[in-house]
C-alpha cells in the first residue's frame, strides 16, 4: 500500500496531469469558441444525456471533454495518494507534537480532503442537474415540477430613471408567487440576482427578447406627410419585446459545495491566523534571545 501511495502520489506526477490538464482546456476553449452553439446547449442538461445525444455526433469537437474527465480524475487519484501519505506521516507523531500543532500541520490535509469533496459536487451538479425554463405571465396558474402549481400574483417591472442614459430601459423585474402547500398559500417573491428555494429547487428569472414588427406611421400634422405615405407606406420597424422566464433549477451538487466552500474558508482562515501567531511569537523570541546575548 506504501508502493502505490508513494508511486500514485508523487509531485512529479501531479505536475505533468496539470500540465496535460491546462493543454486539454486550451484546446477545449478553442474548440468551445469555434463551436460555441453546441458547447451552449450542454447548459441545464446532464452531460450524459448531452453526450449521448449530441457529443458522440460531433466527437471530433468533443473529443477534449471526456479526456478532461478522465485527467482530473486522475489528478483526483494523485491528491488523495499524496493527501494520505501525509496524514500518514503526521498521525504517529500526534502525542510528540501536542494536539493544537498537530491540528495546524493537518489541516492542509483536511483542505485537500475538503477540495476534492467539492470537487465530486461539481461533477454531481456536471451529471445529475435538472434545469426548467417557464414563461411567466401574470395572473397566469404554473406547473413547477417538483414543486406542483404556483399562481403568479404579479409581475413590476423597474425602469432606470429619466435623466439615465438608460431610460425607458427595465431595471429590475420582480415576480410574486404564491405556492399551494397542504391548504396554505405560501408566498414567494423572486426579482433578478435575488433568487428563492422551494422544496430544494432553485427558482431564478431570466429574460429574453422576442423581436416585433412595428408599424410607425408618418404624423398627419407632418407638413410632408401625405396620404398615399400615410396609408401605403408606412415604416416598419423591427422592435424587441422582453419576455420573463422562470427557472426551475434542480442541484444536487449544491448540497456538498456551499457547505464545503464555508468550511474550507473557515479552516483556511484557522489555519493562517495560527502560522502568523506561531511566526510572530519565533519572531519575538529570537530578538528577546538576541537582546539578552548583546546583553550579557
Amino acid at each position: 500500500m506504501k508502493r502505490i501511495l508513494d508511486v500514485a502520489g508523487d509531485l512529479r506526477v501531479a505536475f505533468w496531469l496539470m500540465l496535460v490538464a491546462g493543454g486539454v482546456m486550451w484546446a477545449g476553449s478553442i474548440y468551445a469558441s469555434i463551436n460555441y452553439s453546441l458547447i451552449d446547449s450542454l447548459n441545464g442538461i446532464p452531460f450524459g444525456q448531452w453526450f449521448a445525444d449530441k457529443g458522440i455526433k460531433n466527437i471530433s469537437v468533443t473529443w477534449w471533454i471526456p479526456a478532461m474527465f478522465f485527467i482530473f480524475f486522475l489528478l483526483g487519484i494523485n491528491t488523495l495518494a499524496c493527501t494520505l501519505r501525509r496524514i500518514m506521516a503526521l498521525v504517529p507523531r500526534r502525542e510528540s507534537l501536542g494536539t493544537k500543532k498537530f491540528m495546524v500541520l493537518l489541516s492542509p490535509s483536511l483542505i485537500h480532503l475538503l477540495f476534492m469533496l467539492m470537487l465530486a459536487g461539481h461533477f454531481l451538479s456536471f451529471t445529475v442537474v435538472r434545469q426548467n425554463k417557464i414563461p411567466v405571465t401574470e395572473g397566469v396558474k404554473m406547473l413547477i415540477n417538483g414543486i406542483g402549481n404556483a399562481d403568479v400574483v404579479s409581475v413590476k417591472n423597474e425602469f432606470f430613471p429619466e435623466t439615465s442614459l438608460l431610460k425607458n430601459r427595465i431595471s429590475q423585474s420582480i415576480v410574486e408567487l404564491s405556492f399551494n402547500e397542504n391548504g396554505k398559500q405560501i408566498p414567494a417573491r423572486i426579482s433578478f440576482m435575488e433568487p428563492v428555494m422551494v422544496k430544494g429547487m432553485i427558482l431564478q428569472l431570466d429574460m429574453e427578447r422576442k423581436k416585433r414588427e412595428r408599424i410607425i406611421k408618418p404624423d398627419p400634422a407632418d407638413e410632408n406627410c401625405n396620404k398615399e405615405k400615410k396609408f401605403h407606406y408606412s415604416e416598419t420597424v423591427k422592435t424587441e419585446k422582453p419576455q420573463l422566464f422562470l427557472m426551475v433549477t434542480k442541484d444536487p451538487g449544491l448540497i456538498i459545495l456551499l457547505p464545503g466552500f464555508t468550511i474550507v474558508i473557515l479552516l483556511m482562515g484557522w489555519y493562517f491566523y495560527q502560522t502568523g501567531i506561531s511566526k510572530y511569537k519565533n519572531g519575538f523570541a529570537e530578538q528577546e534571545n538576541g537582546n539578552e546575548t548583546r546583553n550579557s
